[in-house]
């Protein structure tokens, strides 16, 4: 009897379910990029791109006792979301399965979980370079300081965001900012003097100006040539917007010949900028490397 390889099973599914629920644990808890953009629930057969509406601001009129009020139009535009697959694949031989001391079935799920959720994080921040707000701040020849974040969040704020506001950059970015609230924060930064205790006891910077900063190694290089820089971004939750369609899915596959089984980690997610003013991008270089 021939197996092809295009040709999906249940067999065996009763070793294999605890990898699924290894690998949305993994997933959801590792990806930071979930917890402050919005995010979109897609349905089952709704095609492969999400048009989410984005309406146009809008004034207060002040008038007086008994006057009409002025129509105002009501106008929209749409981004678009397009869906692609994160996809990992394996094979587990039966020898694996059976001879390795711990659940090898569980720790690949829970490997495949994390590697999906860097690969929607890396979708997610690779959107930090359409960022408009503030004009763009920074350069490749810069570092990033705690300046540029107070920047970043005063141009958030005057085109009248009130937050919260989040800030991801690269872990050779945040050094300098480490170094300024450290070696500095007793004298030239004496207002944040918490926030460099919190650094020098945990090495995370926490909040600067109600900003709450976050460090990733999936932030994109700037690519420009010369040292490595890199885009930051500063952030309100309506700048990005990430689609997925269900859970993490999983198919397998065992092929007697081989004797293991194929198994596809799947998850179905976008992401888009949705308003380009609500983010603001911080190239800097990159100095702890």
């Amino acid at each position: 009897m021939a197996y092809p390889n295009n040709q999906n099973t249940s067999w065996n599914d009763e070793f294999f379910a605890n990898m699924v629920t290894a690998a949305e644990f993994a997933a959801y808890e590792n990806s930071i990029a979930r917890q402050m953009v919005k995010v979109f629930d897609v349905p089952m057969n709704a095609g492969k791109n999400v048009q989410v509406p984005i309406w146009g601001s809008m004034s207060a009129e002040i008038i007086t006792d008994e006057s009409d009020a002025t129509l105002s139009q009501t106008t929209s535009t749409s981004a678009n979301i397009a869906l692609t697959e994160h996809v990992v694949y394996r094979q587990v031989t039966d020898m694996l399965r059976d001879s390795a001391y711990g659940d090898v079935v569980s720790d690949l799920g829970f490997n495949a979980g994390r590697a999906i959720a860097e690969s929607i994080d890396t979708q997610v921040f690779s959107k930090f370079a359409s960022f408009t707000g503030g004009g763009g701040l920074g350069s490749t020849s810069t570092e990033i300081t705690v300046d540029l974040l107070l920047r970043a969040g005063a141009a958030l704020r005057a085109a009248k965001l009130t937050g919260p506001f989040f800030a991801v950059v690269h872990p050779n970015c945040a050094y300098n900012i480490k170094k300024q609230l450290t070696y500095s924060a007793q004298t030239n930064i004496p207002a944040l003097s918490q926030v460099g205790d919190g650094v020098l006891s945990s090495f995370y910077i926490g909040g600067v100006a109600g900003i709450q900063v976050y460090e990733s190694a999936l932030v994109a290089a700037d690519g420009t040539g010369g040292a490595t820089a890199y885009v930051n971004g500063v952030f309100a939750p309506s700048a990005l917007g990430h689609a997925m369609r269900g859970g993490i899915d999983m198919n397998t596959l065992y092929l007697p010949k081989s004797r293991a089984t194929d198994m596809v980690m799947k998850a179905v997610a976008g992401a888009a900028v949705l308003q380009a003013g609500h983010g603001v991008k911080i190239i800097a270089e990159g100095t702890a490397s």
